[in-house]
């Protein structure tokens, strides 16, 4: 009885050694990447957020000193800093709404081919496939006033000729029409593939319900899109709050402040001006603004779909 107890203590014992095992196993795989993770993110975000209470200009012979929030009471007053604020903000919700309705649209109608979808998917990548400041240089040489071929057709046209990249009223478009150019494939190849992990019996019972294709779109699409659309949204927001290579090749934040974006502003204050302490402040209240928005978009994507349906529904 004895021996029987003990035999039954070891096997039971064995797999729990097997598991103890695989568990320090794992912790000693991915400890150099968490160590590189920490080296390489955690420690650089402690060090601007500390960075950001110092007074540290590179081009003055004056020591780091603590200032307190000095730095940020600072960008209130800043007109230059709320201009880049308010820049990146209508940059960024122009481009995330119109790029979100029309990546949709694009890719619903991909989804219904029944050819050559995956050809179609292939060629539409290829503009987020090229650098920011390859496509910036590409626009700058077709907005070029005398010999670029927009211009070119307004003057076959009789239109008059316009300087879109130095014009204070067009320069912010132009960059929009960049943007929009360059990243809307990227958007509708990830909606589409949203599109394609939906099963298919959904739809074909709501056809057979007589839902109409509007009613099929509203209340079955999207509400089931709902996690993909806001990984899209949050990717573009993300990307938006950190606009600089075209902005730096196309108008360099011209003419005056009128394309300056918080990342320009940022560019310019840390590596023209090399005022360390008052860049970090602008960086972590960026941080802080994109967190709050992301925050917010996954909290309307985590919410249960019989809710969000009730919401749609509602007058």
């Amino acid at each position: 009885m004895t021996l029987a107890v003990l035999r039954r203590g070891r096997e039971i014992s064995r797999p729990r050694k097997r598991a103890s095992a695989g568990r320090r196993f794992g912790r000693l795989a991915v400890g150099p990447a968490t160590l590189i993770l920490v080296a390489l993110s955690v420690f650089p975000l402690l060090y601007a957020l500390r960075l950001s209470f110092m007074s540290d200009n590179l081009l003055s012979a004056a020591p780091m000193r603590y200032v307190g929030i000095e730095n940020y009471i600072a960008l209130i007053h800043d007109h230059l800093f709320i201009n880049g604020l308010v820049v990146t903000a209508f940059f960024a919700a122009a481009m995330v709404t119109v790029q979100l309705g029309v990546g949709l649209a694009l890719a619903l109608a991909l989804h219904r081919l029944s050819r050559y979808q995956q050809l179609l998917a292939t060629v539409l990548l290829i503009p987020s496939i090229l650098s920011p400041s390859v496509v910036g240089f590409q626009w700058l040489q077709l907005f070029n006033y005398s010999g670029g071929l927009i211009n070119y057709f307004l003057r076959e046209l009789h239109l008059p000729l316009q300087t879109w990249n130095a014009s204070p009223r067009l320069a912010l478009p132009s960059l929009l029409i960049v943007d929009f150019w360059e990243w809307t494939p990227f958007m509708v190849l990830l909606l589409f593939a949203g599109l394609r992990s939906i099963p298919q019996p959904i739809f074909e019972a709501a056809r057979v319900d007589g839902s109409s294709g509007w009613q099929i779109l509203r209340y079955h699409t999207v509400p089931l899109l709902r996690r993909t659309i806001g990984i899209v949204v949050i990717l573009r927001l993300v990307a938006e709050f950190k606009i600089f290579d075209i902005i730096y090749v196309l108008t360099a934040g011209g003419p005056g402040s009128k394309t300056e974006s918080l990342a320009y502003y940022e560019y310019t204050q840390g590596f023209s001006y090399f005022n360390m302490g008052y860049t970090a402040a602008m960086c972590v209240i960026s941080l802080i603004i994109v967190i709050v928005l992301v925050k917010l978009i996954l909290g309307f994507t985590e919410r249960p779909l019989v809710r969000l349906a009730a919401d749609t529904e509602a007058p």
